[in-house]
């Protein structure tokens, strides 16, 4: 079979039952007499072992199907849910996440060495603790009487090799031996059994298929096969399996003529003919083989590229391009069929705009399900008691924004295990529950999608970071003085602050923070923290629903075009020279009783002057990043329009000042200014 065809099928499901698989563990470890999640982890290492034994990938197949023994016996109540049995099928569902992901990128799946955790399920099956198998290997799962070896044929057996001999093929007894030590035996039949069934016809083993799956034999088994191969061709095939330490390869004719009389052969050994002798192999082989279609047959949904969609949504901002330069045209010619027309095409490519955006939304649940393993994981690592509370999961973003923000989400919910939540102790002497609370929150605020992390830890100490900022010379001890705290708390953000040793528990929350901020701030959003000393701290980041069309005010400045975009701008208004001061070699405006600084973005941006009378109406842009705010000066103000945000390219790809660019109705084009780093 081609397996290329489904290769990509079999990555995207197997990582869904992986997640699938995580998510029900964790909550099965929360309230253990749940037994219809029992069910649905069943189902999804089942099907993850059908795919994987499918696509031929037997190590993933056995590893399921250890797990499968584990949650069988769980889901029958033979066992009881303890930590030590969810400890070790969440380290099983690491291993095979390595493997899967390996295979993605075009390896093996032998990048991970299984055989510890497949020790620790045997152990845990057979009531022992896992804590014990390091140095020794598991017996067989079930201990199985002992074993005759010798091959005995039945009847129906004779009458196939006598068959097969006039027909000039070979039958042959093959007996195989298995290192002594050999962990994984039902993996290693396994892949006896599949390459003596590539090479020939199986027609019985002993002892049968059933009880190799189940590892009810020690560390010997016998096959009987006919085949045109060689005896030699038999062993060097089987011998290249790792584990193996001995294959004896007889002639079965030779050896049924010599017994004595025909006795009959274990009852569940006998295969009676040749064509049913496939079943000698593992019945994950042919059983399992349609599991793939589990996701397949609903027909409620499609797997789309996502260059696909980017594609399409390149299309829909060049025909909205399109739409402004006919609407220009048809304003300049007082063309009124052409307005009429264009008043229709406008409501088209609005409803055409907004379902490719919401096809290419997804929900940040996508996102927020990697964490509960994660907290459990360094929560016990940390010695901590915490609690992670999850809300508005179904909240959906730009699937290239869900793409990029897990890993500042990653460090901002590490940093609020390890630095921000106490330890029981420490908690319980400042009167708090013993366990911390973390929680990770989305939610809908206009144009943009909010994510906070918050906790209920130790808080960030001002004090602490306007001392440690001086000591690094980030800032001198006059600046320090006059940050007000939530100011001096956002130094933390500052590239390479907490790269010291930690003067408190807080000092060294801002280990990498700048990392989190430029990520953030790369994808057109805002991060912010607000913090009280034994209170906690909330961590809040602020994202635009898209990044492909948008609404944005046109300025020019001289001769050049530059676009603000609308959700950074609070007003704009007339002013003076006379109204701007400067405090501090600053220039400043006062609006409203607040003190904003001005940004002259000619200056900024090196816009050459061309030489004339000044303008006495200053044009002022109000703009704000989270509580910032600050005035952009330019020349002139066009007006509001929605603009298709176009990349600059990778040659460009470093201007700091500029976010990207956009094509005008009249095909020129206009720079998109990145607000947060003007300020």
């Amino acid at each position: 079979m081609d397996t290329n065809q489904y290769m990509e099928m079999f990555l995207d499901e197997s990582r869904e039952h992986l997640d699938s698989l995580d998510d029900g563990l964790m909550t099965l470890e929360k309230d253990p007499s749940e037994l219809s999640i029992l069910n649905d982890i069943f189902r999804n290492a089942h099907t993850l072992k059908g795919m994987s034994a499918t696509m031929g990938y037997t190590k993933i197949a056995e590893l399921t199907h250890d797990m499968e023994n584990i949650l069988d016996a769980l889901r029958k109540e033979q066992m009881e849910v303890t930590e030590d049995i969810i400890d070790t099928l969440l380290k099983c569902g690491d291993s095979l996440r390595q493997m899967v992901e390996s295979i993605g990128e075009g390896g093996s799946e032998d990048v991970v060495d299984i055989s510890e955790v497949a020790a620790k399920l045997s152990a845990l099956l057979k009531g022992e603790s896992p804590a014990n198998v390091a140095a020794a290997a598991p017996s067989a799962k079930v201990a199985p009487a002992e074993l005759d070896n010798s091959m005995e044929y039945s009847d129906t057996d004779r009458e196939v090799i006598k068959k097969a001999k006039d027909s000039g093929l070979q039958a042959f007894h093959v007996k195989v031996t298995l290192v002594e030590n050999c962990i994984l035996k039902s993996a290693r039949s396994y892949m006896v059994m599949n390459t003596l069934d590539q090479m020939g016809d199986v027609i019985k083993s002993v002892p049968p298929a059933e009880d190799l799956e189940q590892e009810k034999f020690e560390h010997a088994f016998d096959v009987a096969i006919v085949t045109d191969a060689e005896a030699k061709a038999i062993e060097e095939a089987l011998m290249s399996i790792s584990e193996i330490e001995k294959v004896e390869v007889t002639d079965a004719a030779k050896e049924m003529e010599a017994a004595a009389a025909p006795s009959p052969a274990p009852a569940a050994g006998a295969l009676p003919v040749p064509a049913a002798s496939k079943a000698a192999v593992p019945a994950d082989k042919k059983t399992k083989a349609l599991a793939p279609e589990k996701k397949l047959r609903s027909g409620q949904s499609v797997r789309v590229d996502i260059e696909k969609l980017d594609t399409l949504l390149n299309l829909v901002g060049e025909l909205v391009i399109n739409k402004v330069r006919l609407g220009q045209i048809g304003t300049t010619h007082r063309l009124t069929e052409l307005t009429e027309t264009l008043e229709q095409m406008d409501r088209v490519t609005t409803d055409l705009q907004t379902v490719v955006m919401k096809v290419r939304m997804v929900p940040v649940g996508q996102v927020f399900n990697r964490f509960p393993r994660m907290v459990r994981d360094l929560a016990k690592e940390l010695d901590k008691d915490i609690n992670l509370t999850i809300e508005g999961e179904e909240t959906e973003l730009d699937r290239t924004v869900i793409d990029e923000i897990g890993d500042p989400l990653m460090h901002l919910l590490r940093n609020s295990l390890d630095h921000g939540i106490e330890h029981p102790d420490d908690r319980e002497a400042k009167g708090k529950p013993r366990t911390g609370e973390v929680g990770l929150i989305a939610r809908h605020e206009g144009n943009n999608v909010v994510i906070m992390v918050t906790d209920d830890g130790s808080g960030i100490d001002a004090e602490v970071i306007r001392r440690k900022a001086v000591e690094k010379g980030m800032i001198s001890q006059d600046e320090a003085d006059n940050l007000s705290d939530a100011d001096a708390v956002r130094l933390i953000f500052l590239p390479g602050f907490s790269t010291a040793e930690k003067i408190t528990d807080v000092s060294g929350r801002g280990v990498g923070m700048d990392v989190v901020r430029s990520k953030i701030e790369s994808l057109g959003g805002h991060v912010d923290v607000e913090t009280k000393i034994d209170e906690g701290s909330v961590f809040k980041i602020k994202l635009p629903l898209t990044l492909a069309i948008i609404q944005a005010l046109l300025v020019r400045v001289e001769q050049e075009m530059y676009a603000i975009p609308l959700g950074s701008i609070d007003r704009t208004i007339n002013i003076t020279q006379e109204d701007i001061k400067t405090v501090q070699n600053k220039e400043v405006i006062v609006l409203r009783g607040q003190i904003i600084p001005i940004i002259r973005l000619g200056d900024v941006l090196n816009v050459p002057r061309e030489e004339g009378e000044e303008h006495d109406d200053i044009f002022v842009v109000v703009v704000h990043i989270g509580e910032r705010k600050a005035g952009i000066v330019v020349d002139t103000l066009i007006g509001q329009q929605e603009i298709v945000i176009k990349t600059l390219g990778k040659l460009l790809a470093g201007l700091k000042v500029i976010s990207g660019a956009t094509v005008l109705g009249d095909g020129r084009v206009a720079l998109i200014l990145d607000v947060s780093a003007l300020m």
